[in-house]
């Protein structure tokens, strides 16, 4: 038995999130479909987490076992896997891991990237948030403070179950016409990130107080927020241990 670990790079706009799902188009089921037909035998495969649909990934890490006793060629591998998926979908780098290692468990810190423009624009709809409005960049980062450290984001997600995760920085990046968000945390909800991102923005056009956004926060008040589309997320980076990935040979 041998358990490989890869990472791939996908453009999720065309595609109902990562996870497989019955007569939709997900990434997993694609990847899935081309590691049958390499492999000639059905494949579990086990990734990093969700995504949502729409949402992209620039790095993304997934892992599958298969009975082998033989050599296996990385490099050839992947080569096979690219030239049969679609294009939406490449696979960067396989690598043989540790029988035990699952990718649903290893990652330790992640980096969601959000990018909005304030113009409208035919050719940066596809990867932007249009939001065609003077946006106040100091009040989004006063607001922006509050979500760091440890805590409850359970009303910035729709998630029932535990809600506690921890934000190391949210740094917001004006150039021209374009912000850019940029969220570090240890782990994410279900449109949490798209939550915070359309919470600031509200912020930022004085739709909501920032006030409005603490007392959310603290479950003091049932706050209906915004949720950015999908097509302006960007799952940027993601890290494991590399102790996690070690194989002795």
């Amino acid at each position: 038995m041998k358990n490989f670990l890869l990472t791939i790079e996908f453009d999720g706009h065309d595609f109902f999130g990562w996870q497989e799902q019955k007569n939709k188009r997900t990434v997993a089921g694609e990847i899935k479909k081309v590691l049958k037909e390499i492999l000639r035998k059905e494949i579990k495969l086990s990734g990093m987490g969700r995504t949502d649909r729409g949402v992209s990934a620039l790095k993304y890490f997934c892992n599958f076992r298969v009975s082998s006793d033989s050599e296996i060629n990385l490099e050839n591998l992947r080569k096979r896997i690219n030239f049969l998926l679609p294009s939406e979908i490449y696979v960067k780098e396989i690598k043989e891991v540790p029988l035990d290692f699952n990718a649903r468990y290893a990652v330790k810190r992640k980096i969601y990237c959000y990018f909005v423009t304030t113009e409208i624009s035919p050719v940066k709809r596809y990867y932007f948030w249009e939001v065609p409005k003077e946006i106040d960049l100091k009040k989004m980062e006063e607001a922006s403070k509050l979500f760091i450290g440890e805590k409850d984001f359970s009303k910035f997600c729709y998630y029932s179950g535990k809600g506690i995760c921890r934000i190391e920085e949210i740094k917001i990046i004006k150039k021209n016409k374009e912000i850019i968000f940029k969220i570090i945390g240890n782990r994410f909800l279900y449109k949490m990130v798209r939550r915070i991102v359309g919470a600031l923005i509200d912020v930022g056009i004085n739709k909501r107080r920032i006030e409005d956004v603490e007392n959310a926060l603290l479950g003091k008040k049932h706050l209906p927020l915004a949720t950015a589309p999908a097509k302006g997320l960007i799952l940027w980076d993601c890290e494991i241990d590399p102790k996690e990935t070690e194989k002795n040979f």
